[in-house]
This record gives structure tokens, C-alpha cells and sequence, in this order.
């Protein structure tokens, strides 16, 4: 559960003096005109009046009783009124035992948000701390009331939160960001993670409270087990929240956790899975999360297989001890596979390790397996580009093949840049300038028909003198180049390699007779000044050109 403590301070009229005190939860008002006697007073009042109109005469009594004795008493202020009420609330909060007195404050017609906070914070502590239980209060119409207030929404929506609701963590899904941004430090680790989850199965990627959680959750000193683990990566994942710090603290009790289980795959596959949603290429877990895989074949189901091929392709990593789980997914066939997308992703993993067999090719550009997909519904551009792509190697491996895909599958597939994609290759282009300056020597922007585009092409001699394109082809001592500008969301993250998908984009170039010539942003800065970006270019493509066809 979490717990609230804090200073509350507040000022009672101009004439009080604000003293901060250590301990928490206590709220003092010190004045230098009123003696402890006098606040005795004020409080026993507050407890004998019942209604709203006692209360406001009573704060009056009370304004005077502050007023100093050669000053002629005055009608309070309704500010003055107002201030008294916040106190009055706040010394009935701090005076309740139990409960019921607590809740008592929540009767008030006249709740603050504040106050509202406070009174679920020091529930929260009591919960946690085993002095009530959660079941004393958790239907209770005033503290209901509370959790209205906290969220601002209708009662039949904070109801439905709260029955949802394991414990209080519930509140930190309906209070403001900022609010439950500072209650996170005092929620228990398996508190912080179910407040993880519930962002992720609300689809509300709040930064705020997810760099509370991902802060607090990392010096937490209790491990985090691989159930855990699995629950954290997979909401960091669908929320697209890939901290670095955090994924480096769960991959570590990932390798603590991991040879303790025996015999439940499913968690080591959830983990996988989500490795390769944030494309995080982290070598040790993989190393062992594969391993353990293989050791267990028998335990697997073909999905799992299938899910592991899909992760190392997409982080563009080969694993030490893989041999025997690459085995078993060249070994797997379509009727293994649930559904006819996860048949497709297998052979384009398989396709990225050049590990795929011809029948595996030819299999997903089959007639019948496109009525598969379609069957399911529209196919996704995404799955459309894939099969552009296996269908370009097929072509350039096994001419000879008549089991090709069919036209209307590749016709009207959206291939463009994203806003960032876009700025970092117009800086590159505007690099070539100095390199290549007339147009018949570059052409930008060139559609593959193999499901990508590469960024520009053209043609230079063994001593790299740009040669015209419409001359190229009557030439045979030239090297046609081809460019490919890796940004950041074309690299893995952890190790910045580039991803699988780029590594066979590359090679389905080098098939055409092309040398490729790929601009990682790793390497490539559009800061840098002109000269420098010029220098790096030429470099790269002198060593590109000393390489063997």
C-alpha cells in the first residue's frame, strides 16, 4: 500500500507565523496573539457543532478570540471563515483513530481535494501497516465519496475503478498525474508494478508517473521475480517507455531469477517477446533465456518457437547457444502455426538469418496462404511489405521459380518517411551536395519494389569520380551504391546495431548487384559541421569500395 506523509502549513490571516515541524502527519498553527488555551477552545467547539451555520459562527468566535484586545472585533471575512473550516478539518483528519471517525471528516458537505487526498493517504498507511484491512472500508459510501472527488468523474466510474481494484493503487489511476507522481515513493514494489499495469491496460502513458515508477522501482532493494519481470516489460512495451535504467535493472534479476525455474516456459516467453517489442538488445539475457529455451524443447509449444525466432530477428542477434532452437523452427510447417500471420512472421525471421528453405518461401506467396490471410481480414501494410520482400528474395535466389506473388498484394502499399526519418536524410542528402552536385549523377528517395525504400543511388569508378546513371549501365568497371540512412528507430537499443529488417533489406540490395552503403545515426551527427560530415562520407565509401564484390 502506499503511504502519504507531509507538512501541511497554513496561513491564518497575516498575523500568524508558520513553524515547520519534524514529525509527520502533524499539522501546527502557531499565532503569536493566541495561547494553546485558546486553540483548546476552538477545537472543543469544533466537535460540539454539527451544522454549517454553527460552523460559521463559531469561526467567528474564533476570529475574535485571534483579534487583538484593543482592537474593535469585526465581522470575519468569508476567507477568514473559509480558513477556519480547512482547520477544522484538518484537526478532525489528524485526531481520528479509527475508521469511522475518519470518515466522519468525509460527511462534511464541503470537502476539499486536499483533504480528500489526505484522508485516503492515511487509510492507505493504516492498510499497510495491518492496523485495518481494506475490506473495512473499500464499499463504504464516504470513502466512495473520496475517491469521487479524487477523480472528478461520474460515481458509476469510480465505483468501476474501485471493484476492479486489488488495493488502494486504484487511487493513483484516478487522482492527477502529478499527485500520484509523488505518492509512487511510498507504494511497496508489488504495488508499483500493478500501477504499471493498470496504465498499460488503460492505454494512459502518463510521464510523469511513469518516471516515478520507473525511478522508484529501480532502488528498490527487493529482487524483482521473473512473474514480475514479464508484467514490467510488457507494460514498458505497450507503452512504449523503454528506460534504460529500468531495463537493465529487470534484465539483472532476470539472470538472478532464471535458474530457479524449471519448468514454466510460458514467463520466459512473455519476456522474450517483450525484449523484442522494445527492441532492446540486451546479450547476456538473451544468451540465457535462449539457452534455457533449448534445453527445454519439449516443454515448448511451436508458438513459443516461433515467438523466440521473431525476437532475435527483430534485435538482429544470433544467441551462443541457439543451434538447437533454430533447429526446431526450420523443422516447424504452416499447419503447426495457429495462425497464418505467425507462419509469415516465422519465415521472414527465418528469411533475416538466411536460414529459410525454398518450400518455406514459397509457401507464404502461395494463392491458397494469401486466402489464409485474407481470410482473417484486410492484410496489414506492415505483413504486405513482408511479403514484397520474400517475394524479391525468391526472385533474385531461385529464378527459376513460378510460385511468385500475386501483383495486386504490393499494389498501393504506402512506403514513406516518418517526420524524423525524413530530417535525418535530408541531411544526408544535403552532405552529398558537396560529393555529387548534379542531379544526373543522384536519384533520391528510390522505391525498391521490394517492400522499403533506400535513400539514393548512384554510381562512382574505383577512384570514386561520380559517374552519370543514364551511362552506367554501357560501364563495367563502376560500383553501383546504394544508400541507407539508419535513425534511431532503424537500430536496436542497448547494443545499436541495425535491426534485423535492415540487415536483409541490405542484402536484397547486394542481390541486385549493388554495394550498400548504410549511415547509422550512431556515427552520422546533422550537427556536425559540413566538412566533417563530408570527410566521414568519403571515408565510408573509399572503404565501401575496397571491399570484394
Amino acid at each position: 500500500m502506499f503511504k502519504f506523509s507531509g507538512h501541511i502549513i497554513c496561513r491564518l490571516g497575516s498575523r500568524n507565523v508558520l513553524r515547520k515541524y519534524s514529525a509527520p502527519g502533524v499539522t501546527v498553527f502557531k499565532s503569536n496573539k493566541t495561547d494553546v488555551s485558546a486553540i483548546n477552545q476552538e477545537e472543543n467547539l469544533t466537535n460540539a457543532v454539527g451544522d454549517k451555520e454553527k460552523t460559521g459562527l463559531v469561526a467567528a468566535a474564533f476570529a475574535s478570540l485571534n483579534a487583538p484586545d484593543d482592537e474593535t472585533p469585526k465581522k470575519p471575512s468569508p476567507k477568514s471563515i473559509k480558513l477556519s473550516h480547512m482547520q477544522q478539518l484538518d484537526s478532525q483528519i489528524g485526531k481520528a483513530a479509527d475508521v469511522n471517525s475518519l470518515l466522519l471528516v468525509a460527511e462534511n458537505p464541503i470537502v476539499s481535494r486536499r483533504h480528500a487526498l489526505k484522508m485516503v493517504s492515511v487509510l492507505s498507511e493504516w492498510s499497510s501497516s495491518n492496523k485495518v484491512k481494506i475490506a473495512d472500508f473499500e464499499k463504504d459510501p464516504r470513502f466512495l465519496k473520496l475517491c469521487r472527488i479524487l477523480a472528478r468523474t461520474p460515481t458509476s466510474q469510480a465505483i468501476g475503478s474501485l471493484t476492479m481494484a486489488e488495493d488502494l493503487s486504484t487511487v493513483l489511476g484516478i487522482t492527477g498525474d502529478d499527485e500520484a507522481a509523488r505518492l509512487i515513493a511510498n507504494l511497496a514494489l508489488p504495488q508499483m508494478i500493478k500501477v504499471m499495469k493498470a496504465l498499460q491496460q488503460k492505454g494512459r502513458r502518463s510521464t510523469p508517473l511513469l518516471r516515478a515508477l520507473s525511478y522508484n522501482i529501480t532502488k528498490q532493494p527487493e529482487p524483482i521475480d521473473l512473474k514480475k519481470s514479464a508484467d514490467l516489460l510488457f507494460s514498458m512495451a505497450a507503452l512504449n517507455f523503454p528506460d534504460p535504467v529500468l531495463l537493465d535493472r529487470i534484465c539483472s534479476d532476470v539472470l538472478d531469477c532464471l535458474p530457479n525455474n524449471t519448468d514454466k516456459p510460458a514467463v520466459v516467453n512473455s519476456i522474450l517477446v517483450s525484449l523484442g517489442l522494445l527492441r532492446y538488445r540486451h546479450e547476456p539475457i538473451l544468451n540465457a533465456l535462449v539457452s534455457w529455451l533449448s534445453e527445454r524443447l519439449k516443454l515448448l509449444r511451436p508458438s513459443d518457437i516461433a515467438s523466440a525466432i521473431l525476437t532475435l530477428a527483430t534485435v538482429n542477434y544470433i544467441p551462443l547457444d541457439s543451434e538447437n532452437i533454430f533447429k526446431a523452427a526450420v523443422a516447424l510447417n504452416e499447419d503447426d502455426m495457429a495462425k497464418a500471420f505467425s507462419w509469415l512472421d516465422l519465415v521472414f525471421s527465418l528469411l533475416i538469418f538466411d536460414k529459410a528453405d525454398q518450400k518455406h518461401l514459397e509457401s507464404t506467396l502461395r494463392p491458397e496462404f494469401i486466402e489464409k490471410l485474407l481470410s482473417a481480414g484486410e492484410i496489414t501494410i506492415p505483413s504486405r511489405r513482408k511479403l514484397m520482400a520474400i517475394d524479391a528474395y525468391v526472385g533474385q535466389k531461385y529464378p527459376s521459380s513460378n510460385i511468385r506473388l500475386a501483383e495486386d498484394i504490393s499494389v498501393g502499399v504506402p512506403i514513406m518517411y516518418t517526420r524524423e526519418k525524413a530530417f535525418y536524410v535530408q541531411c544526408i542528402m544535403e552532405t552529398f551536395k558537396s560529393l555529387i552536385s548534379a542531379d544526373t549523377f543522384l536519384k533520391k528517395e528510390c522505391q525498391s519494389g521490394m517492400g522499403f525504400l533506400y535513400d539514393a543511388e548512384f554510381v562512382v569508378d574505383s577512384k570514386c569520380h561520380p559517374v552519370p546513371l543514364n551511362k552506367a549501365a554501357e560501364r563495367k568497371d563502376v560500383h553501383r551504391i546504394a544508400v541507407l540512412a539508419l535513425d534511431y528507430h532503424d537500430m536496436s537499443r542497448k547494443v545499436p546495431v541495425p535491426l534485423g529488417v535492415n540487415v536483409l533489406y541490405s542484402r536484397l540490395l547486394q542481390l541486385k548487384g549493388y554495394k550498400v552503403l548504410e549511415i547509422p545515426y550512431t556515427e552520422f551527427n546533422p550537427k556536425d559541421k559540413l566538412v566533417a560530415r563530408v570527410q566521414y562520407i568519403e571515408k565510408r565509401l573509399k572503404e565501401l569500395i575496397a571491399q570484394p564484390a
